[in-house]
């Protein structure tokens, strides 16, 4: 049975190895600073009693969040599970009053756009050299206001 949740912090370990997995990189200060901000920003996929995915954010703004990280376990991966912490999380903003939902993308990475742009999102611009290796990102966004998705 799948489940999205909030983070708990016996969660840590098991976001940290997917985290490194998906993008060889990780900051747990970050993702700490994160929970300790914004909870309810912090979602887990769940499979079986077992933690698959997750996604991060963090307050940006008044009405601003922006997805600091958001990765699924390899193994996982094509079940939907990205799409379902992206659909709790518009719940959750909705809920809490925020009007707008940012994210960065690596331009070589056209299957997490195709996702976001399904879900609603629309590339804003792109950031030069965002990325350590010198790759640039789409600033993408998604506006949380009298929208069903």
């Amino acid at each position: 049975m799948s489940l999205i949740r909030r983070f708990q912090p016996s969660d840590f370990e098991r976001i940290i190895a997917i985290e490194k997995e998906a993008f060889g990189e990780y900051n747990p200060i970050l993702f700490m600073a994160a929970y300790e901000t914004f909870p309810d920003g912090f979602l887990v996929a769940e499979e079986g009693g077992h933690v698959v995915g997750f996604l991060t954010t963090v307050v940006v703004a008044l009405f601003d969040v922006k997805i600091l990280s958001i990765a699924v376990d390899k193994r996982c991966q094509s079940k939907g599970f990205a799409s379902m912490l992206l659909k709790a999380l518009f719940q959750v903003l909705r809920a809490k009053g925020i009007l707008r939902l940012l994210l960065e993308v690596r331009l070589s990475n056209i299957r997490a756009q195709k996702l976001y742009l399904s879900l609603g999102f629309n590339l804003v611009k792109v950031i030069s050299a965002y990325y350590q290796d010198g790759e640039d990102a789409y600033l993408m966004e998604k506006l949380l206001v009298n929208q069903l998705s």
